[in-house]
C-alpha cells in the first residue's frame, strides 16, 4: 500500500520584532525538505507567515529585514488616538513583501489571528488583502492602533494565543511544529520605560495564558531572542541567525515525530 505523508502545520508566534528570527526558522525547514501544507500566524508572526504564504523567497526577506530601520517601521498618527503609533508603514511594508496578494492567492492555506476588540474573541482571518490581515493582527494594544476590517475592530491575535495551533490542527494539519518567541525570565531594565512596561506586562499576562492553556503542537521551537528588542529592528542578521539554530536542534525531534506519523 502506497505510504500517505502526513501534513504539517507551521504556527509562528508574536513578539514584535524578535518576529525576525521566524525566517531563520523557515528557511532551516525548508533545507531540510521539512513539508509546510499549512501556514499560520499570530501579529509579527502573521507578517512573516503571510510574507511565506505569498512565496517571497527567505532569503531575500532576511536581506530586507536586515536592512530594516526604526524610520521605516515606526509612525506616529495624526491626530494621536488609540495607539502611540499609527501601523500605515507596517502596513505598506506588508503589501512590499506580499507583493499586494488576497489569502485566495496563497501557495499554501495562511491563516492569520487576530482578536476582536468587542468580543474579546481570537477570530482568524482567512480572506481579503494579507496586508490588511496582517495589520489588524499586529495592533499591540496601546502602541499601534485597532485596525477594522468591515465591521470589526482587531487587536494584536497575540493578545490572546500567542502561537496559534488550534487553527491548524482545525483544517486538516497533522503534525503542528510552533515557533514561540515568549520570554518571562526574571528582567529588570535599568531605565524602564512606557515600551519596556508595556512589554513586561504583555509577558507576563501570555505566561499566565500559556500555563493554563499549553500550545499544543508536536514540536516546540523556541529561540533565545531576549537580546532583541520589540520595536526597533537592531541586529536582525543575530536574531536570523538565533532562529536557524533553535530549528537546526529541533530538526531530529521534527524528524521523529513524522516518522512516527507516517500511516499507510
Amino acid at each position: 500500500m502506497q505510504r500517505k505523508r502526513k501534513l504539517v502545520g507551521v504556527a509562528l508566534g508574536s513578539g514584535g520584532m524578535r518576529g525576525i528570527a521566524h525566517i531563520g526558522v523557515l528557511q532551516v525547514l525548508e533545507e531540510a525538505n521539512i513539508p509546510i501544507d499549512f501556514v499560520s500566524g499570530a501579529s509579527v508572526g502573521a507578517f512573516v507567515g503571510a510574507a511565506y504564504a505569498a512565496e517571497m523567497d527567505l532569503y531575500a526577506l532576511g536581506r530586507f529585514a536586515t536592512g530594516l530601520k526604526k524610520r521605516d517601521v515606526l509612525d506616529f498618527p495624526n491626530p494621536f488616538r488609540s495607539g502611540v503609533f499609527s501601523g500605515k508603514k507596517f502596513q505598506r511594508l506588508c503589501a512590499l513583501v506580499t507583493d499586494n496578494r488576497s489569502f485566495s492567492e496563497t501557495c499554501v492555506p495562511f491563516w492569520c489571528s487576530a482578536v476582536d476588540i468587542r468580543t474579546g474573541e481570537t477570530l482568524y482571518l482567512h480572506e481579503g488583502k494579507l496586508k490588511d490581515a496582517v495589520r489588524a493582527s499586529i495592533a499591540i494594544p496601546g502602541l499601534l492602533r485597532p485596525f477594522p476590517i468591515g465591521d470589526t475592530t482587531y487587536i494584536d491575535g497575540g493578545t490572546i494565543e500567542s502561537v496559534p495551533v488550534d487553527v491548524l490542527r482545525q483544517n486538516g494539519a497533522d503534525v503542528v511544529i510552533g515557533v514561540d518567541l515568549s520570554i518571562c525570565a526574571p528582567y529588570a531594565p535599568k531605565r524602564p520605560n512606557a515600551y519596556t512596561v508595556a512589554f513586561r506586562s504583555v509577558d507576563v499576562m501570555r505566561a499566565e495564558i500559556d500555563r493554563l492553556k499549553p500550545f499544543g503542537a508536536d514540536v516546540l521551537i523556541r529561540p533565545d531572542v531576549s537580546f532583541m528588542g520589540r520595536l526597533v529592528p537592531h541586529d536582525a542578521a543575530k536574531c536570523i541567525s538565533v532562529g536557524r539554530a533553535a530549528a537546526s536542534e529541533a530538526l531530529p525531534e521534527i524528524r521523529r515525530v513524522l516518522a512516527r506519523q507516517a500511516s499507510f
